[in-house]
Parts: C-alpha cells; sequence; structure tokens
C-alpha cells in the first residue's frame, strides 16, 4: 500500500506547511488544508490541475485579485 491510500493526519501551524511540500520523508504533499475554526478549507491532490478554495467572501477576492496566482472563481452548484 502506498503512502497516500494510507492516509495522514498532520497537525500544525499554516506558516509551517511550507515544510510539507519539500520534505523528502513525505512522499506527498498535503492533500487538504484547514484552520481548527473550519473557517476556509484548500482541497487538492498530486494528479489535479488545479487547487480548490472554499472560505470567506474576503479571502475568495483576494485570491481572484492577487496578481501572482491564477485563479478563476468556479460556479456554484448544489
Amino acid at each position: 500500500m502506498r503512502d497516500f491510500e494510507i492516509g495522514h493526519v498532520r497537525s500544525g501551524r499554516l506558516g509551517d506547511a511550507r515544510g510539507l511540500f519539500d520534505n523528502p520523508d513525505i512522499l506527498y504533499t498535503p492533500s487538504n488544508l484547514w484552520p481548527t475554526d473550519r473557517s476556509w478549507v484548500v482541497c487538492t491532490d498530486y494528479d489535479l490541475w488545479g487547487t480548490k478554495v472554499c472560505g470567506p467572501r474576503r479571502l475568495v477576492e483576494a485570491l481572484l485579485a492577487d496578481t501572482e496566482i491564477e485563479a478563476v472563481r468556479l460556479p456554484w452548484t448544489g
């Protein structure tokens, strides 16, 4: 069984998440990040073309307005 099939949960500070992306002891990057208060969530996967973010309108607008981040608003369904 591979690491991504087992699943791992890690906790820590958001500022420390960068270390998970270049750590040789971790086979795959994080697929979900969310704070303790669950006010936003970042969902991705190693083979997806993009990352999805859900959260307060202010967060979404900031991502859309950032000139270094390529972002689009997905249609809301459900």
